[in-house]
């Protein structure tokens, strides 16, 4: 077999589509030969660029690809919320949701979600070449989408206050007064009413939405509703903060995803919790078992400490 034919250098670095080799003057079938990796939709990269990416950075290039070959289309609903890496459920997952202005056509691919829309100014953004919903429009989008308590997860990943050594950024996505603003604007929006029954019950400080789940368990099974990110000692201000707890009878809850399993992670808890135990707190741990469950034992766990029967 002949070697393959290299690509205009023009194209280095971008997603490969059969229309953009066309207005370049390559043969699409230069797209199916075996230095190439198909991304979905239509969309290819060059193999040891593909092999180069993670799969956040794969789905960025396929919707970038999209985009592309329809002029004024943008990325929404829940493609938006995992290009930013927020919680979604894995089924919502699978789908590349691409938003075009309503007088033009929708997109029509393989794996696409086609939508039609109009956007206002202020409503798009750009991220690395890629025009996106901004956040606020996109949790109204995925209220379309969502079910009730994956889109009070979601809101709560937008107004938390991010970690910059962990995550690169200072700003919260948005806020619980910019996302109520944007929802009043939009009240006649068909998605309205549920985005604003979940906005209801949106906090700050949820650091992951197992963390949002524990706490909609124990407000639902009709317990006080914990606060979050709660100091140990708040005229300490070094003093480590529990995930949710109760101040006023110094219960401290926290839920351990899998990062805390690595054995520097476990010594840094174990610390944490002697520095709470050491000012009277009682300290109760959660796990994936306890989420898969419902948080039933952590409901039982939680009214007993508190005496609550």
């Amino acid at each position: 077999m002949r070697p393959a034919t290299p690509l205009p250098t023009a194209l280095d670095g971008l997603p490969l589509t059969a229309a953009l080799l066309r207005r370049h003057g390559v043969p699409t079938r230069r797209l199916r030969r075996g230095d190439m990796t198909p991304l979905g939709s239509g969309v290819f990269l060059p193999q040891l660029a593909a092999d180069a990416l993670d799969p956040h950075g794969r789905l960025r290039m396929r919707a970038l690809g999209v985009t592309a070959d329809h002029p004024g289309s943008w990325v929404s609903h829940t493609t938006v919320a995992q290009l930013l890496r927020l919680p979604l459920p894995r089924r919502a997952e699978q789908d590349l949701h691409i938003t075009t202005p309503r007088d033009a056509a929708p997109v029509r691919r393989q794996g696409v979600r086609p939508h039609r829309a109009t956007a206002h100014a202020g409503e798009l953004r750009t991220v690395g070449r890629l025009p996106v919903s901004s956040a606020e429009r996109m949790f109204l989008e995925c209220a379309a989408v969502l079910r009730h308590d994956e889109l009070i997860a979601l809101g709560d990943a937008l107004v938390r206050q991010p970690r910059f050594q962990y995550e690169k950024r200072g700003r919260p996505y948005s806020s619980l007064e910019v996302l109520a603003a944007y929802l009043r604007a939009h009240r006649y929006d068909p998605s309205h009413r549920r985005a604003a029954d979940a906005l209801g019950h949106i906090r700050v400080g949820a650091d992951s939405a197992q963390e949002t789940r524990m706490r909609l368990a124990l407000v639902r099974a009709g317990l006080p509703e914990p606060q979050l990110q709660v100091s140990a000692d708040p005229q300490d201000p070094r003093s480590p903060e529990a995930d949710a707890g109760y101040s006023a009878q110094k219960v401290a809850l926290q839920y351990d995803g899998q990062v805390h399993f690595d054995a520097e992670r476990a010594k840094q808890d174990r610390r944490v919790d002697r520095y709470f135990l050491s000012r009277g707190w009682t300290v109760l741990r959660y796990y994936d078992d306890d989420a898969r469950e419902g948080f039933r034992r952590t409901v039982r766990e939680v009214r007993r400490t508190l005496d609550l029967r």
